[in-house]
């Protein structure tokens, strides 16, 4: 068992799923972001790379009668060079309506060779054939779709990237490839892993994730399964998809040596219309909403729906839906000044995070200033680094809640 099933396997433990028939609030509508991080041993036949993950960012554009469009952006924590080239990789990938519905088959990563569509095969998500399969049968034959070079199953990025973190420890400068020629040099293709999943539990296991900034449990159906490709030996295949007809959503998979879990999930607050842009009635709703809670005991609110490039303080444009409805909420309160506050992990030193906290807290006052109108004279931009943690930082979901950026306004209480 790998360190982040152990992690996982040990907090579901303590969780209680929902009470039965309660609806689950995860959609596909226009707007829908899911973090995801990606863990993986990277070995080829002449080579041994060591552990990366890659954060990837899954927004979904359009949801509509031919089926769902995601764009895909990726990023490197561990390696700088890489997350600076990376800032320029973004994908699409589409999934046909009848895929939803009936496919058995599932594409694991990306390369920027791929098609935007795999007829046959789902991507974030499983068809309701095989989710209804398990919960009726128990089982369900399954396909997986991933890279391989050799004997491993891989992403070819991640191999990429992998030999530039090991360049890069030599003093090797550029070592990381162009885009362009990301995959095609490294001469690894995608195969097709066959097997049977069984689910693993009777009925659905408690699955924690970060729905709008909020820590809540959702009910998931867990199968496993030995999985074969031509001669290379089996490989064993572990997931857990959201126990929801509507949107069987992959919330964590382990293929091989990789793996991927969703961290964060975040809703559009305008009810997916205008592609997550928000109209003004639906962002001033949702700003009505916040600032009931911003008026609180704790005197702060999280801004779960705000995205930054890796180790940055670059606001990516999926912050924009939540830029506006955090304007409309400042705009509208009735204290005289409002701060922006910045938190991180506790990747890297304390110094480092502390000024990264910073410079994010500023970007996000500028933009709310520059774009949305807010008075400048009413919003300030405070870091506090990594010295107030929400959860713990020795998990991949744990450090993702301590990245945030809250809006806080006087408190009597202090904080």
């Amino acid at each position: 068992m790998s360190m982040i099933h152990r992690c996982v396997a040990a907090a579901m433990a303590a969780w209680v799923l929902p009470a039965a028939g309660a609806e689950i609030p995860i959609k596909p509508l226009p707007g829908l972001v899911l973090t995801t991080t990606v863990h993986a041993t990277i070995t080829t036949t002449t080579t041994q790379f060591g552990l990366m993950d890659t954060e990837d960012l899954i927004s979904l554009t359009d949801a509509g009668p031919d089926g769902l469009t995601y764009k895909i952006r990726m990023s490197s924590p561990s390696n700088q060079a890489a997350a600076k080239e990376l800032e320029k990789f973004k994908l699409t990938r589409k999934v046909r309506r009848e895929d939803l519905e009936q496919s058995s088959r599932m594409t694991l990563l990306y390369s920027t060779q791929d098609p935007e569509t795999y007829a046959g095969q789902t991507f974030a998500e499983t068809s309701t054939k095989v989710l209804n399969a398990l919960k009726t049968t128990g089982e369900s034959p399954f396909v997986f779709g991933g890279y391989s070079t050799g004997d491993d199953t891989t992403s070819m990025l991640t191999q990429a990237l992998s030999k530039a973190d090991a360049a890069s420890e030599k003093g090797a400068p550029g070592a990381l490839p162009p885009l362009g020629n990301l995959f095609s040099m490294l001469g690894v293709v995608r195969h097709y892993y066959r097997g049977t999943l069984h689910r693993v539990e009777a009925g659905p296991v408690p699955f924690s994730v970060l729905l709008n900034g909020v820590r809540t449990t959702v009910p998931a159906i867990h199968a496993a399964g030995t999985f074969t490709f031509a001669t290379e030996p089996p490989t064993h295949a572990e997931i857990w998809w959201l126990d929801n007809p509507a949107y069987p959503l992959n919330l964590r998979w382990a293929v091989g040596h990789a793996t991927s879990i969703v961290t964060r999930i975040d809703m559009p607050a305008d009810g997916g219309t205008a592609g997550g842009a928000g109209g003004k009635g639906a962002s001033g709703g949702a700003a009505a909403s916040m600032a009931k809670q911003l008026a609180g005991k704790s005197c702060h609110i999280e801004l779960h729906g705000i995205y930054f490039s890796t180790g940055s303080a670059v606001l990516l444009e999926e912050s924009e839906p939540m830029l506006k409805t955090v304007a409309a909420l400042i705009k509208s309160s009735a204290d005289a000044k409002l701060t922006i506050e910045g938190h991180t992990d506790n990747i890297g030193s304390a110094e480092y995070n502390q000024k990264l906290s910073e410079r994010r807290a500023e970007a996000v006052r500028q933009a709310l200033v520059t774009r949305y109108g807010v008075p400048a004279a009413r919003l300030s931009a405070k870091g506090f680094g990594l010295t107030r943690p929400v959860e713990t930082n020795s998990t991949f979901e744990g450090r993702a809640h301590n990245r945030r950026v809250e809006l806080s306004r006087p408190c009597a209480a202090g904080r």
